[in-house]
């Protein structure tokens, strides 16, 4: 008979939800506050993206790569590292999938399949440099890994401007790919596409890894307590290395899908930031897998809101920053509901004790 979770497990969720009513809530009152018409943006915020098929369809395409990047992030910080080397990663995978769209020439799918394969392999590497830096010079990782972003920026527009760049363009954009390059349109009128149900497929994937298998097992002892894990006989180096290798596969991957399912041309001039969204995604999804689709919608819809209201009102786009940033802060504070869990945990103890 499977055991009944107890209360006290779910104050974590709980206080992510207040975390997000609360930040809504401030939010709503500075649109109240500042906005000639507060009633007409608040209804473009919260019901803007669901008045049409194209909007709704807006969510799911932004939400597609926050999904893979919320993935990487959960990955990488497994075993107690703070990399943050998946913004280039996602970079260098669009990069290596761009290269081998344009340079491989084998037939129909089986061109896509090895474009996404370079990709996860590119996003593997760049995430590897930090981890293995970590385990062999005990370097700092966060130091690296931000200072690589912009190596890896650099060094791929040096790769699309060097080898892949169309001179009819008037910016850094490589030549076109093949219509077989394309992933599949899903909806008419959308753009969602095949990327979406990949990125579902991969969560899945993750979910099974972290919480099945003996990897997220060590993934996490090591992340909790790194000597224990060698005493025990877990090679600590080992895991970091795998975690970092498979997270930067992830983010790779993403920018893959992200390149071939909105775009018939790499066309980034900047990195395009989904890497620290990431991050977010990670903090919402309180770093549990099977909550990160959860979080990655919530955030997509959230932008696409503040689109169509910052179009339609006086409220400007920056708006879903403030959202961001409370939202956070309030799920960082850990003295929230901390002693009503206390209360939870005491309670159910007496619970046992007297059965």
């Amino acid at each position: 008979m499977r055991q009944k979770k107890p209360l006290s497990s779910y104050v974590e969720m709980l206080r992510t939800m207040l975390a997000i009513f609360f930040s809504l809530l401030i939010v709503f009152a500075i649109i109240l506050l500042i906005s000639e018409q507060p009633l007409s943006a608040l209804a473009d915020f919260v019901l803007g993206p669901l008045t049409s098929v194209r909007r709704f369809g807006n969510v799911i395409e932004a939400m597609t790569p926050l999904m893979f990047t919320g993935l990487a992030v959960i990955i990488l910080f497994k075993p107690g590292l703070f990399n943050l080397a998946m913004e280039g990663a996602f970079f260098m995978g669009a990069v290596a999938a761009c290269g081998a769209a344009l340079t491989f020439k084998l037939p129909g799918v089986l061109n896509l399949a090895a474009a996404m394969v370079a990709a996860a392999v590119a996003g593997g590497l760049v995430c590897l440099i930090p981890g293995g830096l970590k385990v062999k010079c005990d370097a700092n990782e966060l130091v690296t890994s931000l200072m690589l972003n912009y190596i890896c920026l650099y060094v791929g527009l040096w790769v699309i401007t060097t080898f892949f760049y169309d001179p009819t363009q008037n910016s850094n954009y490589s030549y076109k790919f093949g219509d077989a390059m394309a992933l599949p349109r899903l909806i008419e009128g959308t753009r969602i596409n095949a990327g979406t149900v990949l990125a579902f497929v991969t969560v899945l994937v993750i979910w099974v890894l972290v919480n099945k298998l003996s990897f997220g097992f060590k993934a996490n002892l090591v992340g909790e307590n790194k000597n224990m894990a060698d005493y025990v006989g877990i090679s600590s180096g080992g895991i970091i290395i795998l975690t970092q290798l498979i997270g930067g596969m992830l983010a790779g991957f993403g920018g893959a899908v992200e390149l071939f399912g909105m775009y018939q041309r790499f066309q980034y001039s900047a990195l395009p930031g989904y890497g620290w969204d990431g991050v977010l995604i990670a903090i919402v999804a309180r770093r549990k897998v099977e909550y990160v689709p959860f979080a990655a919608f919530f955030l997509a819809y959230l932008r696409i809101g503040a689109d169509i209201m910052s179009r339609n009102s006086d409220i400007p786009f920056e708006i879903v920053n403030i959202i961001q940033a409370v939202m956070v802060l309030l799920i960082s504070a850990t003295a929230i509901l901390s002693g009503f869990k206390k209360r939870l945990i005491i309670r159910e103890a007496k619970e046992e004790e007297e059965k």
